[in-house]
């Protein structure tokens, strides 16, 4: 068995397949097939079959393994629940990614159990999980795992550890993967950091850090780059692609246009008639539409004019709502000074020969006008 372990250091698969498949025979002849010998010996040669590219073959062998330790070990066993782990790699490699993430939270009950919630076993154990996430594109739960992991290690081994400096290094990752290079850089800085105070610089696994976090600097700047020529472009033009992308929202808005034709405050003079007269013709308008058949909610693409039109239409009512709000504010300061106690809850006299204050206000265009004016004559006569 030492001498496949070996063989399986040095790469060649092969030879480290025959040496433990006979060590496996020798030890069902000598222990009989329950053993732990026997299930260490299983799972090496699954670890040699994965790394041959054989899952299915690795999976058989694994399951082998976890079988003799449930019956050996006992459920509560770390290892039982290490056997669980890599069942669970093993069908994350298959991209059963639903039977893998079964197997692992499999594996961190047992571990809970046998080891303790606060155990590094346990903290590993959720780095696998969140990996397994990240490749679903669950990167909210992944993350959530990461950080999980990340507390664990920084509490029982330290922030100086390796192990905490594989998590900073997933979560850059991580981040990564969800376009936040700025954090990468911030996680992977602090796993180059550990590296080289535990490893030192000529180590691989502190290069290939080195090479990482130079990897998300140039992303990083990339997107830096992007937003800067983003900023340069006129905004308008974006309002058009983005109209242009989405016609439903443009239809809508120009619907919502028609409607509100007349509630602007360079319409507020327009007399009752002009007002009919424009709802009529709508209606009439709308109806013939209807009766042609034709969809006025689904019709054809719009031009850019038609969008220009909007986007103007759009400013107008920007500025013209501005300068109304202006002159709200200088007729709210002209008003007498004898109109404040009214304001303030003050009792005046009512004098029946005088409107109202309601009276005195600008009535609203079009019908409310009308209907005011009738109810001051009924008032009159009586």
């Amino acid at each position: 068995m030492e001498a496949g372990k070996i063989r399986m250091a040095e790469g060649t698969l092969n030879e480290a397949y025959a040496l433990f498949s006979e060590a496996f025979s020798l030890l069902q002849q000598i222990n009989g097939p329950m053993h732990k010998d026997a299930a260490n010996c299983c799972r090496y040669l699954a670890m040699v079959l994965y790394h041959a590219g054989d899952t299915a073959g690795a999976i058989v062998q694994q399951h082998r393994e976890l079988i003799i330790n449930e019956r050996c070990l006992g459920l509560d066993h770390p290892d039982t629940a290490h056997s669980y782990g890599n069942m669970a790699l093993f069908y994350h490699g298959l991209n059963q990614t639903e039977l893998a993430l079964r197997h692992m939270s499999r594996t961190l009950l047992l571990l809970s159990l046998a080891s303790g919630p606060d155990h590094p076993d346990v903290a590993a154990t959720l780095i696998n999980v969140a990996m397994m996430y990240q490749d679903a594109s669950n990167m909210s739960t992944a993350l959530r795992y990461l950080q999980e992991a990340l507390k664990k290690n920084e509490r029982l081994l330290g922030p100086g550890h390796i192990q905490t400096a594989v998590c900073y290094h997933a979560l850059a990752i991580a981040f990564s993967c969800m376009g936040a290079y700025k954090l990468s850089v911030q996680h992977e800085t602090k796993t180059h950091d550990i590296l080289v105070k535990q490893l030192g610089s000529d180590d691989s696994r502190t290069k290939d850090s080195e090479n990482w976090l130079n990897t998300f600097k140039g992303r990083e700047q990339q997107v830096i780059a992007q937003k800067q020529k983003g900023q340069g472009t006129v905004p308008s033009a974006n309002a058009v692609e983005f109209l242009k992308a989405h016609p439903g929202l443009f239809q809508a808005m120009k619907a919502a246009a028609i409607q509100s034709g007349g509630d602007g405050p360079a319409n507020v003079n327009r007399g009752r008639g002009g007002d009919e007269r424009a709802a009529k013709a709508a209606a009439e308008a709308r109806k013939t539409a209807v009766a042609r058949g034709v969809n006025l909610r689904n019709g054809p693409a719009a031009s850019v004019s038609d969008i220009n039109q909007i986007l103007n239409l759009i400013n107008s009512a920007a500025s013209a709502s501005a300068a109304s709000s202006g002159n709200a504010q200088a007729t709210e300061s002209e008003v007498p000074q004898s109109n404040g106690p009214a304001l303030n809850g003050a009792k005046e006299s009512k004098d029946t020969s005088r409107p109202s204050a309601k009276a005195d206000g600008q009535a609203p265009v079009g019908l409310g006008a009308s209907l005011e004016l009738k109810k001051q004559k009924s008032k009159q006569k009586a």
